[in-house]
Protein backbone atom coordinates (compact mmCIF):
# COMPACT_ATOMS: atom_id res chain seq x y z
CA UNK A 1 0.00 0.00 0.00
CA UNK A 2 2.64 2.29 0.74
CA UNK A 3 4.34 1.98 -2.37
CA UNK A 4 1.41 2.49 -4.13
CA UNK A 5 0.85 5.95 -2.50
CA UNK A 6 4.43 6.65 -2.99
CA UNK A 7 4.18 5.76 -6.67
CA UNK A 8 1.31 7.85 -6.88
CA UNK A 9 2.72 10.72 -5.41
CA UNK A 10 6.18 10.86 -7.66
CA UNK A 11 4.01 10.59 -10.90
CA UNK A 12 1.78 13.57 -9.45
CA UNK A 13 5.26 15.49 -9.21
CA UNK A 14 6.73 14.44 -12.72
CA UNK A 15 3.39 15.69 -14.48
CA UNK A 16 3.23 18.98 -12.43
CA UNK A 17 7.08 19.58 -13.54
CA UNK A 18 6.26 19.01 -17.02
CA UNK A 19 3.27 21.43 -17.54
CA UNK A 20 5.79 23.70 -16.10
CA UNK A 21 7.89 22.89 -18.26
CA UNK A 22 5.78 23.26 -21.13
CA UNK A 23 4.58 26.36 -20.03
CA UNK A 24 7.56 28.76 -19.30
CA UNK A 25 8.66 27.04 -22.96
CA UNK A 26 5.48 28.11 -24.50
CA UNK A 27 6.11 31.95 -22.77
CA UNK A 28 9.75 32.07 -23.71
CA UNK A 29 8.73 31.57 -27.31
CA UNK A 30 6.45 33.95 -27.46
CA UNK A 31 8.48 36.69 -25.50
CA UNK A 32 11.26 35.74 -29.24
CA UNK A 33 8.74 36.68 -31.71
CA UNK A 34 8.87 39.85 -33.09
CA UNK A 35 5.84 42.30 -32.95
CA UNK A 36 3.75 43.54 -35.52
CA UNK A 37 4.11 46.19 -37.19
CA UNK A 38 1.19 48.84 -37.11
CA UNK A 39 0.62 47.86 -40.93
CA UNK A 40 0.25 44.35 -39.75
CA UNK A 41 -2.47 45.82 -37.38
CA UNK A 42 -4.06 47.78 -39.56
CA UNK A 43 -4.73 44.63 -41.68
CA UNK A 44 -6.37 43.09 -38.96
CA UNK A 45 -8.67 45.61 -37.98
CA UNK A 46 -9.72 45.89 -41.47
CA UNK A 47 -10.26 42.21 -41.71
CA UNK A 48 -12.41 42.44 -38.53
CA UNK A 49 -14.03 45.23 -40.27
CA UNK A 50 -14.81 43.73 -43.04
CA UNK A 51 -16.59 40.57 -41.25
CA UNK A 52 -18.97 43.12 -39.50
CA UNK A 53 -19.94 44.42 -42.55
CA UNK A 54 -20.28 40.61 -43.70
CA UNK A 55 -22.67 40.48 -40.56
CA UNK A 56 -24.27 43.66 -41.30
CA UNK A 57 -25.30 42.63 -44.52
CA UNK A 58 -26.81 39.03 -43.22
CA UNK A 59 -28.94 41.13 -40.39
CA UNK A 60 -30.71 43.43 -42.79
CA UNK A 61 -31.35 40.64 -45.12
CA UNK A 62 -33.13 38.91 -41.69
CA UNK A 63 -34.86 41.92 -41.16
CA UNK A 64 -36.06 42.25 -44.97
CA UNK A 65 -37.46 38.63 -44.42
CA UNK A 66 -39.11 39.93 -41.39
CA UNK A 67 -40.72 42.77 -42.70
CA UNK A 68 -41.62 40.60 -45.89
CA UNK A 69 -42.93 37.37 -44.09
CA UNK A 70 -44.20 38.65 -40.52
CA UNK A 71 -46.71 37.15 -39.96
CA UNK A 72 -44.56 33.64 -39.79
CA UNK A 73 -43.36 34.80 -36.36
CA UNK A 74 -46.02 35.80 -34.82
CA UNK A 75 -45.92 37.71 -30.99
CA UNK A 76 -42.37 36.65 -31.04
CA UNK A 77 -41.63 38.70 -34.09
CA UNK A 78 -41.42 41.71 -32.77
CA UNK A 79 -38.98 40.42 -29.97
CA UNK A 80 -37.02 38.69 -33.36
CA UNK A 81 -37.03 42.47 -35.00
CA UNK A 82 -35.75 44.28 -32.06
CA UNK A 83 -33.23 41.58 -31.20
CA UNK A 84 -31.77 41.99 -35.01
CA UNK A 85 -32.15 45.19 -35.05
CA UNK A 86 -29.87 46.00 -31.75
CA UNK A 87 -27.62 43.24 -33.16
CA UNK A 88 -27.30 45.59 -36.88
CA UNK A 89 -26.39 48.67 -34.77
CA UNK A 90 -23.77 46.72 -32.38
CA UNK A 91 -21.99 45.34 -35.93
CA UNK A 92 -22.11 49.18 -37.66
CA UNK A 93 -20.98 50.36 -34.49
CA UNK A 94 -17.88 48.00 -34.69
CA UNK A 95 -17.13 48.08 -38.49
CA UNK A 96 -16.70 51.78 -37.33
CA UNK A 97 -14.59 51.15 -34.60
CA UNK A 98 -12.66 48.60 -36.42
CA UNK A 99 -12.03 50.95 -39.42
CA UNK A 100 -10.67 53.92 -36.84
CA UNK A 101 -8.45 51.58 -34.91
CA UNK A 102 -7.20 50.74 -38.77
CA UNK A 103 -6.83 53.99 -39.96
CA UNK A 104 -5.24 55.32 -36.28
CA UNK A 105 -2.37 52.59 -36.90
CA UNK A 106 -1.85 53.14 -40.39
CA UNK A 107 -1.26 56.56 -39.65
CA UNK A 108 1.62 55.64 -36.90
CA UNK A 109 2.55 53.07 -39.32
CA UNK A 110 3.20 56.59 -41.70
CA UNK A 111 4.82 58.43 -38.76
CA UNK A 112 7.66 55.71 -38.34
CA UNK A 113 8.68 55.69 -41.55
Amino acid sequence: MKKFFFSVLILTFLVTNLSIAAESESIAAAKNKSPLSHEEIAQRYDNKAKRMIDKITEEKQMLDEYELHSYYYGREGQDFASHHEALLHKFEKAAKRYEELAAAHREMARKTN
